[in-house]
């Protein structure tokens, strides 16, 4: 596992509030992560402040993907990901909807 040195996302925002370019550029690099893995197949799950480090260089790294799960086509590799496991979505009929 890599050591990633800086705070969390969580512990930067409960020092000051977060001015808008910084918080613009931090979620920028957020979605590109999770473009990543979604590219792999993988769902993170998990995703708060406290999963996401910034490392003194102001590099985003998203932590945690240990509640993961993979999609249906089966190209990911799970081999680093020892808790992930295999979405098995569908769309939800009318008739599987709770009645009020």
């Amino acid at each position: 596992m890599e050591l990633v040195e800086g705070p969390t996302l969580a512990e930067r925002i409960a020092r000051a509030p977060l001015p808008p370019v910084e918080a613009l550029g931090l979620a920028r690099q957020i979605a590109d992560a999770l473009d990543a893995a979604h590219e792999k197949g993988i769902v993170h799950r998990d995703l708060k402040p406290a999963n996401v480090k910034i490392t003194p260089a102001g590099v985003v790294k998203v932590l945690d993907f240990g509640l993961a799960k993979t999609d249906e086509s089966g190209g990911a590799d799970l081999t680093h990901l020892p808790t992930a496991t295999a979405i098995h979505t569908r769309h939800a009929s009318s008739s599987a909807l709770p009645r009020t």
